[in-house]
């Protein structure tokens, strides 16, 4: 086991023991164990998945970066949800508005926020899906 603290601006998400964690990086997915040589990674919209015992918990989580050591791990990211806390509904409506607007003449700016807008919804619903499968 080792510890893990994830932290979002708005609140101390998680903050515990975990056997391990796998999540999103601009490369793929990575899994991290106790004893895992010293990183820092980034993080990408996507799931994050944390075993604590013989229990998965599934998390969907924004941008930004994990310090991984030895004996903790430590994320920073702008968001993240439990699977149960995502209005699976509201979440496809958001990407079926973003898809929408994808297919519209947008400026760069406009493009690149309904981009990330899709990458959100695609995590959420992704990670709503996941968990739902380990259950």
């Amino acid at each position: 086991m080792f510890s893990l603290t994830i932290l979002t601006p708005a609140r101390d998400f998680f903050s515990g023991e975990a056997d391990q964690i796998v999540f999103s990086t601009p490369e793929g997915r990575i899994g991290i164990m106790s004893g895992h040589a010293p990183v820092v990674a980034s993080v990408v919209e996507g799931i994050m998945e944390i075993l604590i015992g013989n229990e998965w918990k599934t998390a969907a989580t924004g941008q930004g970066f994990g310090e991984i050591a030895y004996d903790k791990a430590e994320f920073y990211v702008d968001t993240a949800e439990w699977a149960d806390e995502i209005d699976a509904i509201r979440a496809k409506e958001a990407l079926e508005r973003a898809e929408h607007r994808i297919r519209n003449n947008l400026s760069r700016m406009e493009y690149i926020r309904t981009q990330a807008a899709m990458s959100r919804a695609i995590a959420r619903l992704k990670t709503v899906q996941t968990s739902m499968s380990r259950k």
